[in-house]
């Protein structure tokens, strides 16, 4: 404001006094001189506080700068403390949505009623990494079968029932391979990773 005040009365001075000087002047030829030398003084006068303004500017700016550096910091800190909170939340959702799926898909092989699964991820913070499953867990419960409606007979043990207790087992170590092997085929991983357990 204080410069804008300066301006307009170093303008209106170098005015008067070309006024009074054009009053002493005899000649109208010489007047015209005049006012090119007027015209001169007020430009200059009007340019010398934009050029003193634009050699200031740079001096602000590292005011600025240094005297906000430390918030700057802060907020930069601030905002990756953001970020890892919305990526850890993106994680764990992922991660839910994918035990549901893998859950879902174990329940449609044929003599499984129940499943829950739990999937561990491949720890890094790479872009290729994100996502990638590292193990895939499935506690599966057997259907009921009908014969439990039934009631009750007599068991006899003779030396042959060994056999069928192993086809039982062999039963359920082959139920336990289709859902790893389903699992595995769906997810693109390797049978190994993929490990089901009986509850």
């Amino acid at each position: 404001m204080e410069t804008i005040y300066l301006l307009v009365r170093n303008i209106i001075f170098i005015i008067l006094i070309a006024v009074f000087i054009e009053m002493l002047l005899p000649m109208k030829e010489t007047r015209r001189f005049l006012e090119v030398v007027v015209g001169l003084f007020v430009l200059i006068t009007i340019l010398n506080p934009i050029v003193s303004l634009i050699q200031q500017e740079p001096q602000l700016q590292l005011d600025i700068q240094e005297g906000n550096k430390q918030e700057l910091d802060e907020i930069l800190n601030q905002g990756k403390q953001l970020q890892q909170v919305q990526v850890e939340q993106a994680r764990s959702n992922y991660g839910k949505r994918i035990e549901e799926q893998v859950a879902v898909i174990a329940q449609m092989v044929p003599g499984v009623e129940q499943a829950e699964a739990r999937v561990q991820f491949v720890a890094g913070s790479s872009l290729d990494s994100v996502g990638v499953i590292e193990k895939v867990e499935i506690v599966i419960k057997k259907e009921r079968s009908q014969s439990i409606v039934d009631p009750v007979k007599r068991v006899s043990i003779e030396p042959g029932d060994g056999e069928q207790a192993e086809k039982v087992e062999d039963s359920d170590e082959g139920l336990f391979k289709q859902v790893q092997s389903t699992v595995a085929s769906l997810y693109g991983l390797q049978p190994s990773k993929v490990v089901v357990t009986m509850e």
